[in-house]
């Protein structure tokens, strides 16, 4: 629903926004984050209410450019108080949504504007829809939208339920907008919700604070979907299996978790050919380093060892390993590579399907989770980026090592949880 500009193209302020809507049991919720910014760097508002009132129970939210969107609300406002008048009833939500329908496919080569609309009428009660930049009409029971949407696309599938509470409904939209502040730059502020029901509209306001995410993983840029995560005496490892060359998917099910040594793997992303030639390197290199010192290697050796090819081969390689194992030193660990940076972290994601799933690792991961719930939390979090990336899909791949054994698993896909959407 948004596009990004070049400085020469930026038209007017720029949302730069995240905003969402869902329909409980009675109701809708709709709501946005407060930023505005110009050309995705200046914040030139950190308070704007992006949630417009453009009848007694009909709201719209706004993302793209503001000025644009102004426009058309205000447009939308006028015609649909003279649709009251001529009718002598309230309008329809569905004439709300048409409105703004027409106006951006009428001006859709000017216009720089995405619409969510929200509201509750006399004849279908509760309901939301999306106007899209060209004039598309689309109704669904929960929406996202703005630059934000995307890091809370795995939050959303798995966590909305259409008969919701008012209360679950709220706490629902503010983790997901409270998720996707914690990730997009261009994304902030306060939280604006309005609820719509039949016997009225609230509104409420939220400075989030130090509710953004804690957790942060490093991104690895790919045409996948990894990660891995610390238990109490281990870690697991996943992945999915599709390898693809442009459009073409060329491979369905290969394994990207690649050993290393006996307890130590590696997630594999990027170049296929690049990611592989790494991972053998690192194992002939550990295991000529295991025979020199009698013992096995540290997973933080076999991570130094992938850091430094990939600092030394930066510019040539297109390839990013998340490691991850267990030694006598340091227990489960992972570590997050990217162009010769490294750090450790209590889990990892990477890939071109790690966008879609940000905001639901950051709400579910615990500390001090047991092997079952992170191989769950593992198969979900797959689960999630393959529904949404499509260059993520196939099988998913397990590995799960602790002190006493390293077990390998594979679930089809046919066998992976499914979620709201599916």
């Amino acid at each position: 629903m948004e596009k990004h500009y070049s400085d020469s193209q930026v038209k007017g302020v720029s949302t730069g926004t995240t905003i969402l809507a869902a329909i409980f049991d009675g109701g809708v919720v709709i709501g946005s984050d407060s930023r505005a910014s110009i050309g995705g760097e200046y914040v030139s508002s950190k308070t704007i209410n992006k949630v417009i009132q453009v009848h007694d129970k009909i709201f719209c939210c706004i993302a793209g450019s503001l000025a644009d969107a102004q426009a058309v609300t205000k447009a939308a406002k006028s015609h649909l108080s003279f649709h009251s008048v001529q009718m002598e009833s309230p309008p329809l939500v569905i004439a709300a949504a048409s409105v703004l329908k027409e106006l951006c496919y009428k001006n859709k080569e000017e216009l720089q504007a995405g619409f969510i609309t929200a509201g509750w009428d006399r004849k279908k009660g509760p309901q939301v829809y999306v106007v899209s930049l060209g004039g598309m009409l689309i109704s669904q029971p929960v929406t996202i939208g703005g630059s934000g949407s995307t890091f809370i696309y795995g939050y959303v599938d798995a966590k909305y339920k259409p008969k919701m509470t008012k209360e679950e409904c709220l706490q629902f939209a503010t983790n997901a907008l409270a998720l996707a502040m914690g990730r997009d730059n261009v994304s902030g502020g306060v939280v604006h919700l309005v609820v719509i029901m039949k016997k009225g509209v609230e509104h409420q306001s939220a400075m989030l604070g130090e509710a953004e995410p804690q957790w942060l993983s490093e991104e690895v840029k790919t045409g996948t979907t990894i990660i891995a995560i610390e238990f109490n005496r281990g870690v697991v490892l996943g992945s999915d299996s599709r390898v693809s060359a442009g459009s073409s998917v060329v491979n369905r099910v290969m394994n990207k978790l690649s050993p290393l040594h006996d307890k130590i793997y590696c997630a594999l992303s990027g170049s296929a050919a690049d990611a592989q030639t790494m991972a053998e390197m690192v194992n002939y290199q550990l295991d000529v380093h295991s025979m020199e010192i009698g013992e096995d290697p540290l997973v933080r050796s076999a991570a130094t060892l992938v850091r430094n090819i990939s600092y030394k081969y930066k510019e040539e390689l297109s390839a990013n390993l998340i490691v991850a194992g267990w030694d006598r030193r340091g227990g489960g660990q992972v570590f997050a590579t990217l162009k010769g940076l490294l750090t450790r972290q209590p889990f990892a994601v990477g890939g071109s399907g790690s966008s879609y799933v940000y905001g639901f690792v950051d709400a579910e991961y615990r500390k001090g989770m047991s092997k079952e719930e992170c191989q769950q939390f593992v198969v979900n979090t797959l689960s999630l980026a393959m529904n949404r990336d499509g260059s993520s899909g196939g099988v998913a791949y397990l590995v799960t090592i602790d002190e006493h054994c390293t077990e390998e698993k594979v679930i089809l896909g046919n066998d992976l949880p499914t979620f709201f959407d599916q």
